[in-house]
């Protein structure tokens, strides 16, 4: 007899171990035992505990059906808990960790197993999820958030295989979140909170109608939502942030009241249909404006229009703040700089490829590292010094730069998983200098996830897919870094990969084109000077491309041929000609 089908609502936890693939890789057996005892010691009594049901057990992944909700959330929350109070491993990245998903919603079952929709999003949420994080929906938020003691952060809408309607997810703050880690002396104490607080204010509806006001009110959240993820100011909450609309108050007093350091403020005038939109950015304390910028639109299209707005805003205002906060930085004694400052002072030498730069950088990075050797982003900065070091054969390079390169970045990206620009920064190094380019992608991909505006995350989210063979997708995030922040000081960084992506794409004019660009940008940029020399050569432009060679070798006077087979090119076939080109064109061996 043919089982009997049933639709109902059901409560669904997918789980799935991370890095599973990498991990099996490495030791197979080891993995499976550790796996084992995971499930035997925790995760099959705690889903036992909350009265769930295992319904499918692959290799690395799980699906537990739930009667209650508030059983399934606690289930999660006492899985994750129970694993980050696990011991250590000596090396970190053979730890077993899951990432969760949660979902309320129409399942099919034929008696034993379920299927269905409510399940495609329960997979989504937990794609999206960090490293022993829990992300549950918008659905499980709603029937939880008056009965569980919890925190939840928004991560925003996100789109679904074979569903029209976007899914919003929400991450479970935790309270246990990682792992113990091993305790490194201090040679200083960090600060508190040492990131420049922002508050975005609640636009002026000049027009005062409801309509406007309700969009208004969706560019700030949006703001909000955005600016937080970027990870590097700390961002007054959106309750706090509203309780000054209406108010009038000006950025001083808002910079007394909150002690934020800038403010991001506007206001909206409608004529007819159509609305203009003004934002500034303000050094809350002086009133200095440091950016403004204002868009025009009409309200029939408010979700194109307020994306438009949100974007650009995010685009302009990260690199203003960055290049705000360096400057007070400068102002500073060396020796009061604390964990965050050191690290943004040593971000514009760290990436401006210059040999002398490069040691200043790793300087102030080993203090930041001897504050918090976890910190994903001073990680991830040390890690590129140290690419550059391996790949230029600089003075100060040493044996082991491709190592210290590989080390740093995968503790970048285990500890900065809501950190976009580590998590990108760290993918580039990865790609480069491993075939781990899976780890690379996905690191990648949850960069941008997170923040999906910044020119700094796109650009190096590009690189990694030029490494990676993703030409298509590098060309599209490179290019959109470039439209958002045309006046980046470091706009070079997504200039480079477009012109590799390019080049390797065959798209040999537009190569030579960005090739330039980012050599504007910055002259010392080694990499750009090849692209520059392979297009030029691959167009007919054989004097032309001789000459790039010769200033190639005026920046990079170790660059041989053999310095490109050391990125671990996906495609790297694709290079032999440009080589052989080259090397009519005095590149040396």
């Amino acid at each position: 007899m043919a089982a009997k089908i049933e639709r109902r609502i059901a409560v669904v936890l997918c789980a799935d171990v991370v890095a599973y693939s990498r991990l099996m890789g490495s030791d197979e057996e080891g993995t499976l035992a550790a796996l084992n005892s995971v499930r035997r010691e925790i995760v099959d009594p705690k889903i036992a505990e909350y009265r769930g049901r295992t319904v499918r057990s692959m290799g690395d992944g799980l699906l537990v059906e739930f009667n209650s909700v508030i059983d399934a959330v606690q289930c999660a929350i006492a899985i994750q808990n129970a694993m980050a109070a696990r011991p250590v491993k000596p090396v970190p990245n053979q730890q077993i960790r899951f990432r969760m998903g949660l979902n309320i919603g129409d399942v099919v079952s034929d008696g034993t197993g379920i299927y269905g929709d409510g399940i495609t999003v329960a997979s989504r949420l937990e794609s999206l999820a960090e490293p022993g994080g829990v992300n549950i929906s918008r659905a499980v938020r709603d029937q939880i958030r008056d009965q569980l003691p919890i925190t939840l952060v928004d991560l925003g809408e996100h789109s679904v295989a074979n569903l029209v309607r976007p899914v919003r997810a929400f991450r479970i703050v935790l309270d246990a979140r990682t792992a113990p880690q091993p305790r490194v002396e201090a040679k200083k104490p960090a600060a508190a909170s040492e990131r420049p607080s922002l508050a975005v204010l609640p636009f002026q509806n000049l027009s005062g109608d409801a309509e406007t006001d309700f969009f208004l009110d969706s560019v700030a959240e949006d703001l909000i939502t955005d600016l937080a993820r970027a990870r590097w100011f700390a961002v007054i909450a959106r309750n706090t942030a509203f309780s000054y609309k209406g108010k009038g108050t000006d950025s001083k007093q808002v910079s007394h009241e909150l002690g934020v350091r800038y403010v991001v403020e506007g206001s909206l005038r409608k004529v007819g249909p159509r609305v203009r939109i003004s934002c500034q950015l303000v050094e809350a304390a002086s009133g200095q404006h440091l950016w403004a910028e204002r868009f025009d639109g009409t309200l029939e299209d408010s979700f194109e229009l307020q994306d438009r707005i949100v974007e650009s805003v995010i685009g302009a205002v990260g690199p203003v703040l960055r290049t705000s906060e360096i400057e007070r930085i400068r102002r500073k004694p060396a020796a009061s700089l604390n964990l965050y400052e050191l690290t943004l002072r040593a971000m514009v030498p760290a990436l401006a490829e210059a040999p002398e730069e490069n040691d200043a950088a790793l300087g102030l990075l080993s203090e930041a590292l001897a504050i918090d050797s976890r910190h994903p982003m001073a990680n991830a900065l040390a890690a590129w010094c140290h690419l550059q070091r391996h790949l230029l054969d600089w003075p100060a390079a040493q044996p082991n730069d491709r190592e210290s390169a590989k080390r740093l970045a995968l503790i970048a990206i285990d500890s900065g998983s809501e950190v976009p620009l580590a998590l990108a920064m760290a993918a580039s190094v990865r790609a480069a200098v491993t075939r781990d380019h899976t780890l690379a992608l996905a690191a990648a991909d949850r960069a941008t996830m997170l923040c999906s505006s910044s020119v700094l995350v796109l650009g190096f989210d590009a690189l990694t897919r030029c490494i990676c063979g993703d030409y298509d997708k590098a060309i599209a995030h490179a290019e959109k870094a470039i439209r958002l922040s045309p006046r980046e000081p470091l706009l070079y960084l997504a200039a480079l990969p477009l012109a590799i992506a390019c080049l390797m794409a065959g798209r040999h004019e537009e190569a030579v084109t960005q090739a330039r660009k980012a050599i504007e940008g910055n002259p010392r940029l080694a990499l750009a000077h090849f692209v520059l020399a392979a297009a030029l050569a691959r167009i007919g432009q054989g004097g032309e491309a001789r000459e790039a060679v010769g200033r190639l070798r005026e920046v990079a006077s170790h660059f041989r041929a053999g310095t490109l087979r050391r990125i671990r090119f996906t495609d790297s076939a694709r290079l032999r000609a440009d080589l052989e080109l080259l090397r009519a064109a005095s590149l040396p061996d």
